[in-house]
């Protein structure tokens, strides 16, 4: 009776124990998972990275997620009297901060895709060190974005965050992530404060390039990802918050950079206007021009329409004066021979008379100048000129007579 007891209780022990077990029989891996099994007593370490049934032996397990995505997208906005809004991060994903190198600051919101690795010598680092994936994402993943975030700030200023750089805070994080944060040159630069206008120092950060590190700039840390085999598959910036002083500062530059952009068109625009001015000065010129040679070769036409009517006019007035002498040689002629003939001295006399007469007359029909029009002498110039005519007249005759 008593040993029937004793078996009792060391049944209902043994059931008890094996009810407490039974959960750590054998896992289920879902395909999402990676599950690190630690065996009792050996303490061995085994790597589930494959979905199915596994035998667990007994022993402790740990699960990790192959993919998670992080946010840091949770601000609370501060609404003071003076309108002046302020930032302040909060919950369990809260915001990362960032400092421009223009003393700018603001807040970064968004979410990364984070990988985890299926080897076993990075799990084993991760098991080693964080146990599990809480924290894993705590205690890893968000500090490191963090401060790859910070990193970023002195690469680019406040303005620059918001328009052309915008996409380079993309590229920056991931690669800071992926391989370590950049080890970088500082040099001090003089600027003029937008909002006092006076000259201040900013400190502007350059990348340092090195052919022998990853994307070829310069490290100052391995990456904690690289270490533990994590990789950043994607992240993504959903927004960027700013102090009110930033906001004022950005809008400052902003209006600086529009009155620059407004002066550099007005001067383009004045420059165009005076190389058009130029070009239609000339275009003008140059019409003037063809103008003046089209009246030229007008004028040197009618000019030289003129001397040839001129020559045609010469010639044929000097074809009607040979015609009037040899019509009046042909008359004198007959009446030589008439006279020869045998005519009377009161015949001859008369037809002496009527050739000179005639021959009078057809000068005097004649266009062509046989007198000249000006006579230089004593005065009753006329005389001369008559007395002239005269005996040019009668030399006509008389060699008409011969």
């Amino acid at each position: 009776m008593q040993k029937t007891k004793i078996y009792g209780v060391i049944a209902c022990v043994v059931a008890f124990l094996a009810l407490m077990m039974l959960p750590k029989c054998a896992e289920d891996v879902k395909n999402e998972e990676i599950v690190i099994n630690q065996v009792p007593f050996t303490g061995e370490l085994e790597y589930w990275t494959t979905p199915g049934f596994k035998f667990q032996k007994g022993g402790r397990t740990s699960n990790y997620y192959k993919t998670n995505q992080i946010w840091f997208n949770e601000i609370e906005k501060e609404k003071k009297n003076n309108g002046n809004i302020i930032l302040r991060p909060t919950g369990d994903n809260p915001a990362l901060p960032i400092t421009y190198n223009d003393k700018g600051k603001g807040y970064v919101l968004g979410s990364v895709r984070i990988e985890l690795p299926t080897d076993q010598k990075f799990l084993y680092r991760i098991q080693t060190h964080y146990g599990s994936m809480d924290r894993l994402i705590n205690d890893l993943i968000k500090p490191t974005l963090g401060k790859v975030i910070l990193a970023c700030g002195p690469l680019m200023t406040s303005l620059e965050s918001v328009s052309e750089k915008r996409t380079d805070l993309i590229a920056y994080a991931t690669d800071q992530l992926n391989y370590g944060v950049y080890k970088t040159m500082v040099k001090e630069e003089e600027t003029t404060d937008q909002l006092t206008n006076e000259i201040k120092i900013i400190r502007i950060a350059s990348l340092i390039t090195d052919s022998v590190s990853p994307n070829g700039y310069k490290r100052q840390e391995e990456s904690p990802f690289a270490y533990y085999g994590l990789k950043v598959s994607q992240l993504s910036i959903s927004d960027m918050e700013y102090e009110q002083a930033t906001i004022d500062q950005i809008n400052k530059q902003r209006e600086a950079d529009m009155s620059i952009v407004t002066a550099k068109s007005k001067a383009l625009e004045a420059a165009q206007l005076r190389i058009q001015a130029e070009e239609e000065g000339k275009r003008d010129a140059e019409k003037a021009k063809w103008k003046q040679e089209e009246i030229k070769a007008v004028e040197v036409t009618k000019a030289q329409q003129a001397y040839e009517v001129a020559q045609l006019q010469a010639k044929e007035a000097a074809e009607k004066a040979k015609k009037i002498i040899e019509e009046g040689k042909a008359e004198a002629e007959a009446n030589r021979l008439k006279v020869q003939a045998g005519l009377t001295p009161q015949e001859k006399a008369e037809w002496d008379y009527k050739t000179t007469v005639g021959v009078a007359e057809a000068l005097s029909k004649s266009n062509v100048r046989w007198v000249p029009e000006i006579m230089m002498g004593n005065a009753g110039g006329g005389n001369s000129m008559d007395a002239v005519g005269l005996k040019m007249m009668l030399d006509i005759a008389n060699q008409m007579k011969k």
